[in-house]
């Protein structure tokens, strides 16, 4: 992978807004794309760009609960499974 190439970890290389959206999906443990707009100010199209972007990166991908799918830390188990 490129950033594992790169010597990049974590939230090393992404921009100020990448940073903070990562930051609090791995502080909350998952939020909600549409609370992760609201948060952040910016449109819901914008928000499924920074997600594409960081899924790509392998730091969040999407994980289904009972109330809906959730952004978390890529390396997070599925509650259901655990």
């Amino acid at each position: 992978m490129f950033r594992e190439g790169a010597g990049l970890q974590g939230a090393e290389g992404l921009t100020d807004l990448q940073k903070a959206i990562y930051e609090l999906i791995v502080s909350t443990g998952g939020v909600k794309r549409e609370d992760l707009a609201k948060k952040f100010e910016i449109s819901p199209q914008e928000a499924e760009n920074q997600f594409a972007l960081l899924r790509h990166c392998e730091l969040v991908k999407g994980q289904k609960r009972s109330d809906g799918v959730y952004l978390v830390p890529f390396d997070s188990l599925n509650p259901e499974n655990v």
